[in-house]
């Protein structure tokens, strides 16, 4: 499969990057990705992923977006955020005006981590908010509040980072309505893009040991509320979870609901060719660092339908359906006719010109319409 590997991810696609950092000051209570407050390993670390990104089967190829995500990248140093970049520039053609992104958290997104950034030509800096109430903050294990988040904003914007992305997410303990009015004014006065999450209790995580229950009706409420809030500042809604004033959507995020080749660097990193093949790094840093191989998946042909019906579906824009016949040579009346007929009467799903897409009152309970149409 290595082959295969080297043979799908060549310099002739245009790709995107994503790289992941798994270290984190603290673990917040629903965290389940991939992070440690370990960080004995981190210059250690760094210096693999370095290596393996001037390795890439794709080098010399193009690329218009980079994703740095964690983890927390801003709790680099600054050598560690120039190696990462330096390997990055070394390797690929990143293209003038490319978006690149790290992502951040407000108490480790000091003037040393700002002034880093600029220097590597970052334009777009993700940093998590999730509440705006700092007993909310406190019970979950954020280690910020909310005044850190607004200094940490301001910082970047002094330096010339006026993309800034944000996040909120919805049904944490103790939450109220109030949470999400002020986050929404928050995202408002300091954000491009913000993104609305519903709490996953994930087993395994400290919440989830604790017993806590969200309740989906209230997160249902706070979803359309915060949907409210956001279009009436400014925000469109471009996926389910995902909003942007104009001109300001992810491009990064974007390659994963278009189908679109990605490569992926570090710990628990995925990467996709574009047309079958995805591939996956370890989960343990210790057997990253020791060179642990990848692991492949060759999707089938049901596989890649049932995936870019899913992705698309959760875009605002939904499924082109002149994509949709390029790509799988039968228009999506004639592989889903009838259940298309269906979904459109109930109202369930719109179709609006070339596009088939859910009705935007029913984003939030997507999922069961959209198996409607998988195979």
């Amino acid at each position: 499969m290595q082959d295969k590997f080297r043979a799908s991810f060549t310099p002739d696609k245009k790709y995107g990057v994503y790289i992941h950092i798994p270290f984190c000051k603290s673990k917040c209570a629903y965290c389940a990705f991939v992070s440690s407050p370990d960080m004995s390993c981190k210059a250690r670390y760094v210096a693999d992923l370095a290596d393996e990104i001037s390795n890439s089967p794709a080098k010399s190829g193009a690329v218009d977006t980079v994703y740095i995500g964690g983890g927390t990248p801003s709790c680099l140093t600054r050598d560690e955020i120039l190696r990462i970049f330096e390997a990055v520039y070394g390797t690929f053609n990143v293209e003038n005006g490319a978006e690149i992104t790290v992502e951040a958290n407000p108490e480790s997104c000091g003037d040393d981590f700002a002034r880093a950034c600029v220097d590597c030509g970052v334009n777009r800096v993700s940093m998590g908010l999730q509440s705006s109430d700092d007993e909310v903050l406190k019970r979950v294990g954020r280690v910020h509040c909310y005044s850190d988040f607004v200094a940490a904003a301001e910082r970047l914007r002094s330096r010339g980072i006026k993309n800034i992305s944000s996040d909120v997410i919805l049904g944490l303990p103790g939450q109220t309505a109030d949470d999400i009015h002020k986050s929404a004014e928050t995202f408002s006065k300091y954000c491009t893009h913000a993104s609305v999450y519903a709490l996953t209790v994930e087993e395994g995580t400290p919440l989830y040991a604790s017993g806590f229950c969200p309740d989906d009706d209230g997160i249902a409420d706070m979803y359309d509320l915060a949907v409210k809030l956001l279009c009436e500042n400014g925000f469109s809604r471009y996926e389910v979870s995902n909003f942007a004033k104009c001109g300001m959507r992810s491009r990064h995020n974007q390659k994963y609901w278009s189908f679109e080749p990605y490569l992926a660097f570090g710990v628990a990193a995925h990467g996709f060719d574009g047309e079958r093949l995805r591939y996956a790094h370890t989960n343990d840093v210790n057997k990253y660092i020791r060179g642990s191989s990848l692991t492949f998946t060759e999707l089938s042909d049901k596989d890649v339908y049932n995936e870019y019906v899913m992705l698309a579906l959760r875009t605002e824009r939904g499924i082109d359906t002149d994509d949709f016949a390029s790509r799988f040579g039968v228009s999506i009346e004639q592989r889903a006719g009838s259940v298309l007929d269906s979904l459109t009467k109930s109202g369930l799903v719109v179709r609006d010109g070339k596009y088939v897409r859910i009705s935007p009152d029913k984003m939030f309970v997507m999922n069961g319409i959209i198996e409607e149409l998988m195979i």
